[in-house]
């Protein structure tokens, strides 16, 4: 997989491994901006002291794993969560960065039962997972599974074709959101095309 690249967030340094042999054939192997946009926010002053420190996190479509293991490396009890092929490098990320009291890695494919997460979970993170309108009957699925009244869902988004109507899906399916002003993102992610939304379950 090659050499780690070293990612700074917050006051801490990430050494962060992309699914090389994998990235020909699933889209996730790789870093993408989303989830370093995530990432950044989740140590900015807008979270009061201490908001992950022995929370239930569970990041969906980790990809390489960036937001999950920050929420870990601030304190929370991580699940990283993915499809089969990418446990193996998601776990050496785990390792990499000696998160393994952490944070576990998990295969979890969406609409499948979520029962041995022991739901519902404290936190939910996301990232550029708003793309293709057939995978969000799944998804919506999934995250009413993990989710209650009291879970925070971290959405990261960029505007692609088709966010619009992921977007609908989710309303359709009883989620409500509020955007992350754009001030309160780290100064390197502000943009128009880029954004988090603070998602949460309608009960």
């Amino acid at each position: 997989m090659g050499i780690g690249r070293e990612i700074e967030i917050g006051d801490r340094t990430l050494i962060i491994h992309d699914h090389e042999d994998l990235a020909d054939s699933i889209a996730g192997s790789w870093t993408w901006d989303c989830s370093l946009v995530l990432a950044q926010w989740l140590p900015m002053p807008s979270w009061p002291p201490d908001s992950f420190t022995g929370k239930r996190v569970v990041e969906l479509g980790a990809g390489t794993g960036i937001p999950g293991l920050t929420a870990a490396a601030l304190g929370a009890s991580v699940v990283l969560t993915d499809i089969p092929e990418l446990l193996p490098g998601l776990q050496r990320n785990v390792d990499e960065n000696d998160l393994r009291q952490q944070a576990t890695v998990k295969s979890l494919m969406w609409g499948d039962d979520c029962s041995p997460l022991s739901p519902p979970v404290d936190f939910l993170l996301m990232s550029d997972l708003l793309y293709d309108v057939k995978a969000m009957p799944a998804l919506c699925k999934t995250l009413n599974e993990l989710a209650d009244g009291r879970t925070q869902i971290l959405l990261a988004y960029e505007l692609r074709h088709g966010t619009t109507e992921c977007f609908k899906a989710l309303l359709e399916a009883g989620f409500r959101w509020t955007k992350v002003p754009q001030e309160e993102l780290h100064p390197q992610w502000q943009s128009e095309d880029i954004g988090i939304f603070r998602v949460f379950k309608q009960i």
